[in-house]
């Protein structure tokens, strides 16, 4: 080992230590010892290392300096940053320079070696540094030993400094009149202000802020303030030239004392009135309007110069008051008792939360805007670079551009609404002027993305609370809307189980923008928007990015609400998984920013994307183009700018292309905006989503748990008459009680009969069925058919069946059940006659009492008898064609579609409209309707003449004139109505009286 270099010898005994140091093996004769140290040799002398990245170092120290600061451990990562900047810029032994490869090497195994440094406690210790010994040796006299020098005749005088010298030479005149260039000359200050000022000022002293208005800051805004230092030259003394120039000419002129500022000092009160400070020197406030002041100047611009540039600045930061006192006043820090002209309070009223939401986000911009104006007043103090007024105004540009569409939606939509508004409105108008605004400015394209971009984040926060208040309603069924902000309020005085609860319960209000009033419509049973309500001269508005889904919001709401009231067991499993659910409008953001991000795609992705969209355009430019020519237009700009727009729209194309489509200007899907379809396409599916689940779900319960479909079957069985042997028994009874003359019109003796014919079949129908008597209007002339108008059939629908079985729709039901009674009377009376074809027993029948024997001699008695017969088989024509057209064309068809529908109906609304629809048209095609009156008279005639036909056929009184008078009141019944009925069917307006028209027509004679 002799041969062995200084550094050898050194390395293997670093070698040793670093082994036992990390093995833990002191005895160097250990056999695991030596196999250790001969693989260190190995590795050192024949293994290769890479260079340390000095980078990959860096990003590391980085790295956990950022980490430190999140754990929060501000003096353990300041001690972090310090100690390795310390030893990078520090010399290493036999290493020249810093931020070597040693240097990152050192550190790198360092950082290898470390185990977490953010979970090490560690506190920094003083490091004392060696002080190096001062050399005390007299080089100088060590030196001159033995050398005899020559000090001068004054030994004691001074050595002579260059310093002095240089000080005298500034003194003297410069001259650079050849040049061209005026020199700057600026006026030495006064002695006294040279003079270092002793300072004996300690922090805490009451006089401490008097001390700093003294000699830290200027008081310019005092009244006869100091006059500043400034330049001579000629353009730091525009004023007092300008000023020289007015006197010369100008032989009543007459100066003006002026406040003299500095440009520094206008930009920091600009700054500090962007900032929302108040009280200045520069601007003055008055009455919530901000002003300049006359006389304040400075010297290198003119007055009219200087005051044009400050009233643009003081219109911008009036509009800054005016929104700040907006904001000051919502969160409660104002101390103004008064509104600055933009009140939203009424006494003590809190704010309501669609203005709160406004307010803080306004407050997130001013914020990042007080931030930049704080960048620039420290940049402004530190005095590095030179910072000018319009520089600042630059740097502000895009702000103050911003500042002013802020305001111009606050005058809008919050300071023009009269102080009496109620919250609803004010609510409303305040989201339609911004997404007025945003629709606005969305239209100019490109040239206003970032004023869309801060309109559109402004409404995002302005909307959170309707939204949430929708979520709240379309989740849990509960309305919560304190303030009465929202456009649908809840009428609490009708209960959840009231039968009137879907059409009384909710109130729509909307608001007219002409006449700025409130206006009140009730959604029924619709649930439509009241804009399609009101009246077509003014123009009724509310939230309108909710009009598209207004309907579905009432539908679902409502739905929820009577879900939970049944304790059905839909709503309680969306209870129990609440806590996991995402709310509307975390899903909202969700989509928008899934929607703004999916542009984000790998470059691949862009390029085919581009070139898609490439040929989509081009493709479209020719589709375009053929259409332009049709009309002769040739104009290649025009059809890109159509292409372009057109291509928004994914399936425009396909839609475009067709032969039979045609190009509609009003078409929403061709004139909508891209904010309109970021609605459509974020916000409005999650609402159809719940809509869909909410009433899919009350339909189910309805269905299943209510037996909704078994009533509406109940209903048509007893009021239609399609359970026809049950309701036989029923009414047979009474016609026969009528044959016989007996009374009838008793309550106990129809509800008997009633429930024995329904009790045989529907023990639980007959629960619920029962029959009224009601008192007829003895005004009207009163015929035989009329007599069964006093029955009214009543079923007791159990809630909430009710709601779609209501007692208005029982009504229209017992319209229809009187008009079958009358014509199952009618048929009944026909049905029952029985005729002999023996004339003895015909003349036992009909005795020769009361008739005349001349009339007899004129017409025997069983040429009577055949007339007889024949007008029976006329009037039983009638009736019969009658009776098949209401029960086989109207109500078992209608009946069939009604079904149809009430299987395919998707909420409770459309339910409602699908049943009030079908009794409608049974009510209309019975011939029940006002207008079609004339035509069931003529019909009810026709049932009375059946009704006098048969009593007096079983009583056997007749004459030849009541048979004259029966077949001619008949014939001229029978000709009016296939009259009215051809007329109506060759119209086209009534196809369903075709197979009736028809049916009378073959009955007819012609005479």
């Amino acid at each position: 080992m002799a041969h062995w270099s200084i550094f050898e010898k050194e390395t293997e005994k670093e070698t040793k230590r670093l082994i036992g140091l990390i093995s833990g093996i002191e005895d160097e004769e250990d056999q695991n010892f030596q196999r250790a140290l001969k693989f260190t040799w190995s590795n050192f002398k024949f293994h290769s290392f890479l260079d340390v990245d000095s980078h990959k170092v860096e990003r590391s120290i980085n790295g956990i300096y950022e980490k430190l600061m999140v754990h929060s451990d501000v003096s353990k990562a300041g001690s972090w940053r310090r100690l390795t900047a310390e030893f990078l810029n520090s010399p290493l032994p036999n290493t020249e320079g810093t931020k070597t490869d040693a240097h990152y090497g050192i550190l790198s195994l360092l950082l290898l070696l470390s185990g977490c440094p953010s979970n090490t406690e560690f506190t920094e210790r003083p490091r004392l540094k060696e002080a190096e010994p001062e050399d005390s040796f007299d080089w100088g006299k060590y030196l001159m030993e033995g050398e005899d020098v020559d000090i001068g005749p004054f030994p004691d005088t001074p050595e002579w400094s260059e310093d002095e010298s240089e000080e005298d030479d500034s003194q003297q005149p410069i001259s650079r009149e050849d040049s061209g260039i005026q020199l700057d000359r600026t006026p030495q200050e006064d002695q006294d202000n040279g003079k270092a000022v002793p300072v004996t000022w300690t922090v805490g002293e009451p006089d401490a802020r008097a001390w700093l208005e003294r000699h830290v800051v200027t008081p310019y805004w005092v009244a006869h303030a100091p006059r500043f230092p400034h330049s001579l030259h000629l353009h730091s003394n525009l004023l007092n030239v300008w000023d020289q120039h007015l006197y010369n000419t100008d032989p009543l002129y007459l100066p003006e004392e002026k406040a003299f500022v500095t440009e520094t000092q206008v930009i920091r009160e600009t700054l500090w009135l962007f900032s929302g400070v108040k009280r200045h020197f520069i601007f003055q406030h008055h009455e919530g309007k901000v002003s300049v002041r006359n006389d304040v100047v400075v010297t290198h611009l003119t007055s009219d110069c200087l005051r044009s540039v400050l009233e643009n600045i003081a219109a911008y930061g009036q509009a800054v008051c005016r929104l700040q006192s907006f904001i000051d006043e919502v969160t409660g820090y104002s101390s103004d008792p008064g509104p600055p002209g933009s009140s939203s309070r009424k006494g003590s009223d809190p704010p309501f939360r669609t203005y709160q939401a406004f307010v803080w986000a306004l407050n997130k911009y001013f914020t990042s805007f007080k931030q930049e104006l704080t960048t620039i007043e420290k940049e402004l103090v530190c005095n590095d670079e030179t910072v000018t007024l319009f520089g600042v105004l630059e740097r502000l540009n895009a702000h103050l551009a911003q500042i002013k569409v802020l305001h111009k939606v606050f005058c809008t939509g919050v300071a023009e609404v009269p102080p009496a508004t109620t919250n609803v409105v004010r609510a409303s108008h305040l989201l339609n002027t911004l997404y007025k605004a945003i629709i606005e400015y969305d239209s100019v394209g490109e040239a206003s993305e970032q004023t869309v971009a801060l309109l559109f984040s402004l409404w995002t926060e302005t909307v959170r609370p309707y939204l949430e208040i929708v979520d709240e309603w379309i989740v849990h069924g509960h309305l919560f809307d304190p303030a009465k902000e929202f456009i649908i309020q809840r009428n609490k005085d009708v209960p959840v189980n009231h039968r009137d609860f879907w059409h009384a319960t909710y109130t729509l209000y909307s608001v007219s923008e002409t006449v700025e009033n409130e206006e009140k419509l009730s959604d029924a049973a619709s649930g439509s928007s009241g804009g399609e309500q009101g009246c077509s001269n003014r123009q009724l508005t509310m939230v309108s990015f909710l009009k598209p889904v207004l309907k579905q919001i009432i539908m679902a709401g409502k739905s929820m609400q009577l879900l939970k009231n049944l304790h059905s067991k839909e709503p309680e499993e969306c209870w129990f998984a609440d806590a996991d659910r995402k709310s509307l409008y975390s899903l909202f953001l969700e989509s928008v920013q899934s929607r703004l991000c999916s542009q984000d795609e790998s470059p691949m992705d862009c390029t085919a994307a581009q070139q898609a969209t490439k040929r989509s355009l081009i493709r479209m430019q020719s589709i375009i183009s053929q259409h332009l020519e049709m009309d002769d237009m040739h104009d290649p700009l025009l059809a890109i700018n159509f292409a372009r727009l057109y291509l928004e729209q994914s399936d425009f194309l396909e839609r475009f292309s067709g032969e039979d489509f045609i190009v509609d200007r009003s078409s929403q899907s061709v004139t909508c905006q891209s904010f309109e379809l970021t609605l459509r396409s974020c916000l409005y599916p999650h609402i159809e989503r719940r809509y869909i689940e909410c009433c899919g779900n009350l339909m189910k319960t309805l269905k299943k748990d209510y037996k909704l479909l078994e009533y509406l079957q109940a209903m048509r069985n007893y009021f239609l008459l399609e359970a026809g042997d049950t309701m036989y028994d029923f009414y047979t009874a009474i016609f026969d009680k009528v044959q016989e003359k007996e009374s009838w019109q008793q309550p106990s003796f129809l509800n008997v009969q009633l429930q024995e014919a329904v009790g045989q079949r529907n023990l639980e129908d007959s629960s619920r069925l029962s029959v009224f008597l009601e008192t007829l209007d003895h005004t009207k002339k009163k015929h035989p058919v009329n007599n069964l108008e006093v029955l009214t059939l009543s079923y007791k629908v159990p809630w909430p069946v009710d709601i779609v079985i209501s007692s208005e729709c029982q009504k229209i039901y017992n319209q229809v059940f009187l008009l079958l009674l009358q014509i199952k009377w009618a048929k009944y009376s026909l049905d029952t006659l029985r005729f002999s074809g023996d004339g003895s027993n015909a003349e036992k029948k009909f005795p020769n009492r009361g008739i005349n024997k001349e009339m007899n001699a004129k017409e025997p008695l069983n040429q009577q008898i055949h007339r007889m017969c024949l007008l029976r088989v006329k009037l039983m024509h009638f009736v019969n064609s009658l009776h098949n057209y209401i029960m086989t064309r109207i109500l078992h068809s209608t009946g069939l579609e009604f079904q149809h529908q009430v299987q395919e109906a998707k909420d409770l609304d459309q339910l409602i409209k699908i049943h009030y629809r079908y009794l409608a048209t049974i009510h209309d095609r019975c011939l029940l309707r006002e207008k079609v009156s004339f035509v069931k008279e003529a019909i009810m005639k026709v049932l009375n003449l059946v009704l006098i036909f048969s009593d007096r056929w079983q009583a056997g009184a007749w004459k030849i004139e009541s048979i004259d008078k029966m077949e001619s009141d008949f014939k001229n019944c029978h000709m009016f109505l296939v009259t009215i009925l051809n007329k109506a069917v060759c119209r086209g307006s009534f196809p369903h009286l075709e197979s009736l028209a028809l049916s009378l027509m073959a009955g007819f004679e012609q005479c």
